[in-house]
């Protein structure tokens, strides 16, 4: 996997600890935003210094090839505006990984995440030699849906109890895409 892709509207980036300043500031600026969909953070979470030790210890897991998240930029500024992350990478004989992504509330409907993972899921499948990629979802996170089909994720159920969002744990539901269903 190379650090950094281009697609027609974005750059595509892996950030060392050098960048914790633009993490920080992105999910600072997209803390409520992202509130509704995820686990609750601690106000450390939004601060540089944290952000400089999660970058320093995603490195790491990319190059154990356990992870590997990507920030997207519009092409030519400064401040990322998404994230996809590939986590719990597993060689064969699963070959799989979990799939998450977070765009800034600014550039929600735009495109850019479609555009984004159209471009780095079948990198992913690739380079991991992966056979399945699985994505869980809160059922009444429509867009977030939406994305998972037009990218030929296919619904396969609930997860119980999957993740603790706004103080309980709350049932998802999992989608998955095997290799063979990768657009190309």
């Amino acid at each position: 996997m190379l650090y950094n892709y281009t697609t027609n509207r974005l750059e595509l980036k892996i950030l060392g600890e050098e960048d914790a300043a633009l993490t920080a500031k992105f999910f600072l600026k997209n803390q409520k935003h992202f509130q509704a969909w995820e686990m609750e953070y601690s106000p450390e979470y939004y601060t540089e210094e944290y952000q400089r030790r999660t970058l320093a210890a995603e490195f790491v897991q990319y190059l154990h090839s356990h992870a590997v998240r990507y920030y997207f930029f519009l092409s030519g500024e400064d401040l990322p505006i998404g994230t996809a992350a590939f986590s719990h990478i597993e060689r064969s004989p699963l070959a799989c990984c979990r799939l998450g992504y977070r765009l800034d509330k600014d550039f929600v409907g735009c495109g850019y995440m479609t555009e984004a993972l159209r471009f780095l899921i079948p990198k992913i499948f690739f380079f991991y030699q992966l056979h399945r990629m699985e994505a869980n979802i809160l059922p009444e996170n429509i867009r977030s849906l939406h994305l998972l089909e037009r990218l030929g994720f296919t619904p396969e159920g609930i997860v119980r109890g999957f993740a603790p969002i706004g103080g309980k744990y709350r049932d998802h539901l999992r989608y998955s895409l095997l290799e063979g269903e990768v657009f190309l």
